[in-house]
């Protein structure tokens, strides 16, 4: 946990890190031979979150998951913007899924916070991680 805690820190840097962070996963991706829809999902994987998502946002959010995910969950709902980034996953799905997005792609960006189990699921997880400064 402390190292997704230091992951997160260093992640975020300066304005415009989660469109580069979508951009260098879904190089990753093309780099591991990844098919189309599998480098869409990475694009679109983080498309939901908050743009105005603050630090401390991404560090209670880890914190939250790891040990109380209950609460996190719960937390989750409504529309402030801690609200809506830890409910980035879901909404991203919900957005893709209303532009047509394949249930493939849906389903990738639902499950990207989610511990990977499938070979997509693993490839994206692993993308998303490398993808992190």
């Amino acid at each position: 946990m402390r190292h997704r805690v230091q992951q997160t820190v260093r992640y975020i840097g300066s304005a415009g890190a989660d469109d580069r962070h979508a951009t260098e996963t879904a190089r990753i991706l093309r780099q591991l031979g990844a098919d189309e829809e599998l480098v869409v999902a990475g694009i679109l994987h983080d498309a939901a979150k908050p743009v105005n998502t603050l630090l401390w946002h991404r560090v209670a959010g880890v914190l939250l998951e790891a040990f109380a995910p209950r609460v996190k969950a719960r937390l989750a709902s409504g529309d402030s913007t801690f609200a809506r980034y830890l409910d980035h996953a879901r909404r991203g799905a919900e957005i893709a899924r209303d532009e047509g997005a394949s249930e493939r792609v849906v389903r990738l960006i639902a499950r990207h916070h989610e511990r990977p189990v499938t070979a997509d699921e693993k490839l994206l997880a692993r993308a998303d991680r490398e993808a992190l400064p």
